[in-house]
């Protein structure tokens, strides 16, 4: 019988998975949609619900489209990255013993990682998207803050400082007996 511990971890697995899965499809629905604006504008409208906003950009200037759905694209595989991560993370963690440096290395890389989403978003999304706008005139709002990113790449970072610890005291324990 499995503990309740054991079973939450088993539901975050699977949760992990259809958020990797989930941006994954993201990321290649964007691709499609940048690939097939050049070639078919009006399907790629029509068919794949993206924002018209991004097609108005195209017929403004071909390199502010590709450069803007280019950041996009990368966002979502950012966080497709990160929740499968997440996923490895989890299906290395053992309860037994939970300190160990496989578990630190993907936590740090998981931190690392989210912090590079919030760098595109926060900073190099926004300050685009400032640039469109004043070049264009035209309004997008396809980057959100991004905070929260850097606010969990924070504590994740924070935990698996705390999981190194671990492993420290851990090491030094076996030292002692």
């Amino acid at each position: 019988m499995k503990t309740k511990t054991e079973i939450i971890l088993v539901v975050l697995k699977v949760l992990a998975l259809i958020a990797a899965i989930g941006f994954s499809i993201e990321c290649g629905a964007e691709l499609l949609t940048f690939v097939s604006g050049f070639i078919n504008p009006g399907w790629a409208k029509n068919v794949l619900g993206a924002s018209k906003k991004w097609f108005q950009i195209l017929d403004y200037n071909t390199l502010y489209f590709a450069f803007g759905m280019s950041l996009i694209i990368l966002a979502s595989a950012l966080k497709a990255a990160v929740w499968y991560i997440m996923f490895d993370l989890l299906q290395k963690l053992q309860l037994k013993s939970p300190f160990s440096m496989t578990v630190t290395k993907k936590l740090e890389k998981l931190a690392y990682l989210l912090l590079g989403v919030w760098i595109l978003i926060a900073f190099i999304g926004k300050t685009y998207l400032h640039y469109v706008i004043v070049s264009t005139g035209i309004n997008l709002t396809d980057f959100n803050n991004g905070d929260e990113y850097l606010f969990i790449a924070g504590m994740v970072y924070i935990i698996s400082q705390i999981f190194r610890r671990g492993i420290e005291l851990q090491n030094e324990n076996d030292l002692t007996v």
